[in-house]
Formats: structure tokens, C-alpha cells, sequence
């Protein structure tokens, strides 16, 4: 199982601080990406801790790196916390932190001893041929057990002086320049520390020199932050997504960071069936009972990658599943008679849920007064009600004289034929309503 771990931020730059701006590199310095691989080897747990400097140029090359400095957080002695096993006379491929050098030539064999060492390399790999060397900062200054020494990077522990650092001793082989191999098209190594597994040697920052890879142009100097180990500062776990669909990947193997920030190629879970192919991962399906495409708010729902067809849909919105006419998009209708019928110019809203005073059907013909028939008995589109409270009784168009037999025969009933006023009684309040529109079209 790989873990892959980048504490504290996805590409851990503290910031930039650049010099010689004018020169010649294409890109910048993004920051430091630490990946951590958790490794055995003779039933030691370890973990396998890469630090990388990131570039957005297609030619920025590491030159040096300097001012390797331990601030804080460290569980245990952050200068004496890293395991060696390289191919030097006075190790032999032991693994100790007592002995060992940070020379990348002296790792050895790539599978018993590289994975196990800790070394610091400008670009490439951990190899005989890598022409990464120590600065003369590291023998000096310092105090206590782990001040400089003549020793030089031949030591298992660090300086504690604040100025180590290593350089690329032949630049024009460009070892340290994004895109040649081994190095990645943004990525650089700079170095590789074995510490014990779950070990936390704290927070470091380095700066780094480089430009663009052409002998004589000017060199630009950045600084980053990074972690080294685990248990540090809690960030979210991401995971690889290949397929880049939004769900990280459960295996072949394993790969995720710590992150605080989104990091391009990784995702919050790891929960996808196919990391190579981006239409297939989990979805919640819910049931749709009424076929109206909108999932049953109520249900669970099956969470799976296998499209589950009809009777499924990938919403859980539906306030009502056994009634098709009721989704997030119907719209309802101000029934201000409450007779069952809404009239939209009284007012509509859009919801799933039935709102009070509102109702599914529109266009009451008489939406002040109440008449769920919605008699109209001589078509002109208005209620008869609405026609019979102007006094035309007859709906002939009309309130005249033609309409006065039939509101005396209406006198002292409840109506409705003849009660305008709708008092529940045909009286003279009525009469002066039916004469006050006398002559009129209702």
C-alpha cells in the first residue's frame, strides 16, 4: 500500500521570495509537494518521506538549495530522526540512524537499500551518476550534539545551523531542469528522508536557487515551507482521482495527502469502482414511485455505480411521490374564493410543496367569488356568479328591466340568484346594487 502524504497545503508554499526578478527562467517556483510512502524492510516500519520543489516553467531548473531550517512541531529530535542504509564502507547496507551519509551515490542496490535511505539529490534519482554535493555551510556553526563537524553530509543526523544546504556540482547536465527525465514536467527532487513510521520531524523551510536551465542566466531565489513525517498539523485526507470524475481511487494502490487546500488529481473520498474511466462512479439513486423524474425525498436511497434504470432518478427533490403532479417545478395558484380553482394574476409560486391559499388548477372564471362549477351559461368566459353580483341575472349582457322578475322572485332567499351583496338574504340592499349598475355590461 502507497500513501502519499502533503501536509498542510497541497503544493506547501509558505510564500515566495524572489531575487533577480529580471531573470531569464520561464516560470516560477510553486512551492515544496511532500509525498509520503509508508516502507518495511526487516520488520522496521518506516516511512519513506520525498520533498519536491514544484515549477510552472518548462525549463526551470535547480540549481542549489540552502538554509535548510527545522522551526517547530517536531514529536522527537527533528535532526536525529532519520534512518540511512546506503552503500557506504562504514554502513554497509545497515539500517541505522547512527551511521550514513546524504550522498545520493552511495544508496546502492534500488530495491534493498535506496527505498531505506535518506538522502538529499538535486533532480534525477538516488544514484552513482547523481552530481548533487554539499556546501561548505554544512560543517559549519551550530551548537550541541548535532553542531557542524568535519564530518561534513558523511553523518546520520543534520547540522542545526540554519545555512546547510547542496548544490547540483554540474549544472550543464541539467539533472535538476522540470521534464528530463526522471524528473516530472513540474517537478524537481531535492531530497528523501526515512524516518520511523507516524513520526513527526516538524516543520522546515529551504530555499531554492534556479533559472531556466541556460548557462550564465540570471538565478532567482525562492523560499518554501514543508513538513517531514506524519502527525503534524490535521488537514483533510485527499485521494488520487486518475480519471479525474470527482472520486479518488480505493486501490492499485492506495494513494491519497493530507491537504488543506483542493490539489489537481485528488479528490475528498475514495469511494470510486473506476479510477481509469471518468462516466463510471457512485451515484445515489432514489426511487421515483410516481414516474415524475423527481426521487422520493423520504428514501435513503442506493448509492452504487451501476445505473439502476427505471424507476430511479439521481434526485432525492420529490415532496410527493405518489403524485406526479406535484415536483419542485410545479407551479401553484392564489385561490382567494377557495374554491379549489386558482387565478394567476392573483398570484403564483413554484415549489414542491403546497403553500397555503394556493391550489394546483388555474383560471377560475370568477376568481373572487367562490363557484368550483364554474358555471358560465352564456360562454362569454366569465362565471355566471361573477355576472349574477352586477345583476345581470338573466346573462343577457345586460342589467336592465329584463332582469327585474327574476330578482323579485329571488326576494327574502339566500340566493344565489339575486343576493349581490352576498349577505345571504335578497333585500333592498341588493335592489340598489342591481339599479346602481343599471344599463350596464357586468
Amino acid at each position: 500500500m502507497m500513501k502519499i502524504q502533503n501536509r498542510a497545503f497541497g503544493v506547501l508554499a509558505a510564500g515566495s521570495v524572489a531575487a533577480a526578478l529580471a531573470s531569464g527562467a520561464e516560470g516560477a517556483f510553486v512551492g515544496y509537494v511532500v509525498t509520503v510512502t509508508p516502507v518495511t524492510t526487516a520488520g522496521v516500519q518506516l516511512d519513506q518521506v520525498s520533498v519536491i520543489a514544484r515549477f510552472s516553467g518548462l525549463t526551470d531548473t535547480v540549481l542549489n538549495v540552502f538554509n535548510f531550517t527545522y522551526h517547530d512541531g517536531a514529536t522527537i529530535d527533528p535532526y536525529a530522526a532519520f534512518y540511512h542504509k546506503d552503500n557506504s564502507s562504514y554502513n554497509g547496507g545497515i539500517l541505522s540512524k547512527q551511521y550514513g551519509t546524504w550522498s545520493p551515490t552511495l544508496t546502492g542496490s534500488p530495491t534493498l537499500n535506496r527505498p531505506f535511505d535518506s538522502v538529499l539529490a538535486i533532480g534525477g534519482t538516488a544514484t552513482a551518476t547523481n552530481t548533487t554535493n554539499a556546501d561548505p555551510s554544512w560543517n559549519s556553526g551550530g551548537s550541541g550534539a548535532h553542531a557542524g563537524g568535519a564530518s561534513g553530509w558523511n553523518r546520520a543526523d543534520l547540522v542545526n545551523n540554519g545555512t546547510m544546504g547542496w548544490f547540483n556540482g554540474s549544472p550543464p547536465n541539467l539533472q535538476g531542469r522540470v521534464g528530463v527525465s526522471p524528473n516530472t514536467a513540474t517537478d524537481v527532487l531535492i531530497g528523501q528522508f526515512v524516518v520511523d513510521r507516524g513520526t513527526f520531524a516538524g516543520n522546515w523551510t529551504l530555499v531554492v536557487g534556479w533559472n531556466n536551465g541556460v548557462p550564465g542566466t540570471p538565478v532567482q531565489f525562492s523560499v518554501g515551507a514543508f513538513s517531514i513525517g506524519t502527525g503534524g498539523p490535521a488537514c483533510p485526507v485527499l485521494f488520487r482521482d486518475v480519471d479525474g470524475d470527482g472520486f479518488g481511487a480505493p486501490g492499485y494502490p492506495l494513494q491519497y495527502i493530507y491537504s488543506c487546500v483542493p490539489v489537481p488529481g485528488y479528490a475528498p473520498n475514495n469511494v470510486d469502482c473506476d479510477d481509469t474511466n471518468a462516466t463510471v462512479f457512485p451515484q445515489t439513486w432514489y426511487p421515483d414511485a410516481d414516474g415524475d423524474g423527481f426521487g422520493s425525498s423520504s428514501s435513503p436511497g442506493l448509492t452504487t455505480c451501476v445505473p439502476q434504470g427505471a424507476g430511479y432518478v439521481l434526485n432525492n427533490s420529490d415532496c410527493n411521490d405518489s403524485n406526479s403532479q406535484v415536483t419542485p417545478n410545479t407551479s401553484w395558484y392564489s385561490d382567494v374564493d377557495a374554491d379549489g380553482i386558482g387565478y394567476a394574476p392573483n398570484g403564483s409560486v413554484v415549489q414542491c410543496a403546497q403553500p397555503a391559499g394556493y391550489v394546483l388548477l388555474n383560471g377560475d372564471n370568477c376568481p373572487n367569488v367562490a363557484n368550483a362549477n364554474q358555471a358560465d351559461g352564456d360562454g362569454d368566459g366569465f362565471g355566471d356568479v361573477c355576472e349574477w353580483a352586477t345583476g345581470d341575472l338573466n346573462l343577457d349582457g345586460t342589467i336592465s328591466a329584463s332582469d327585474l322578475p327574476l330578482f323579485f322572485n329571488a326576494w327574502g332567499s339566500a340566493g344565489p340568484v339575486g343576493d349581490l351583496n352576498f349577505d345571504g338574504i335578497v333585500n333592498g340592499a341588493d335592489f340598489a346594487i342591481l339599479l346602481g349598475n343599471w344599463g350596464t355590461t357586468p
